[in-house]
């Protein structure tokens, strides 16, 4: 099956932008015959969507809402399966969460997961912390999600091998050297530990908050890292062999952005 992972620099917004690189994304990498496509930690709104609003009170919809419709449409349209990550509302506690939201290729949310390990601050302290984990079935596969610095816990990714997981994606927004250290430290004991494959999709750009210009987008197996790349931005391809549980080659197809 071939996967694309959306490297690309949304973490400042504004949300109209980052739909259009999102849309734009979604359709060169269906365009090629990807079939899983994953976008970075919430790459609707931007990253730094709320330090923006830091004197004003914050907006969050229910999800999906009338903004993502067009990426529903186009994931039913070109029959893909999408990982979108977004800010939401839950409807019955009006709770706010850093959540991605797994389309499915007819359209609809086959399941979400919501952030477990939101930092403190301007930039996540808008979120509750998720209280589920949970793989969510795709197809005839199972796949579990992890946000960001939920890999830095391993016992995350071991639970949701437990509970059957085939596959661990985690989109991020996590620089080198920052949050304690190198992200890939943290995906590779993951992988290891829970003896399943980490698809890590990353994004790009330089904000004056954090820069994310050397973030690392990954293919990470048994405890080491198969696929790497940090830099402009690009769809990233790799075809993945799930009964063998590995990537068929050992570098990712890019195409800019």
């Amino acid at each position: 099956m071939k996967v694309a992972l959306l490297h690309v620099d949304v973490s400042g917004g504004p949300e109209s932008r980052n739909l259009e690189i999102l849309s734009q994304s979604i359709r060169l990498a269906a365009g090629v015959g990807a079939r899983w496509i994953v976008t970075p930690e919430t790459a609707v709104q931007g990253y730094f969507f709320a330090c923006e609003r830091e004197t004003k009170p914050i907006e969050i919809p229910i999800q999906p809402s009338i903004t993502v419709e067009p990426i529903q449409k186009l994931a039913a349209e070109r029959q893909v399966t999408v990982f979108l990550c977004c800010a939401e509302q839950d409807e019955e506690s009006s709770k706010y969460y850093n959540s991605c939201l797994v389309i499915g290729p007819d359209g609809n949310v086959l399941g979400r997961h919501r952030k477990k390990q939101a930092h403190s601050g301007v930039s996540e302290g808008w979120a509750n912390k998720g209280e589920q984990l949970e793989p969510i079935m795709c197809g005839d596969r199972k796949a579990g999600i992890l946000i960001c610095a939920d890999s830095w816990y391993e016992e995350n990714a071991v639970a949701l091998a437990d509970k059957g997981a085939d596959i661990i994606v985690v989109p991020a927004a996590w620089p080198p050297n920052s949050c304690g250290g190198p992200p890939e430290n943290a995906w590779k004991k993951a992988s290891a530990v829970s003896k399943r494959a980490l698809w890590v999709c990353n994004q790009t750009g330089k904000q004056e908050r954090l820069d994310f210009t050397h973030a690392q987008s990954a293919v990470v197996v048994d405890g080491e890292m198969r696929l790497e790349y940090s830099g402009d931005p690009a769809v990233l391809l790799f075809e993945w062999d799930f009964n063998k549980q590995c990537p068929w080659v050992n570098e990712f197809a890019v195409l800019p952005l």
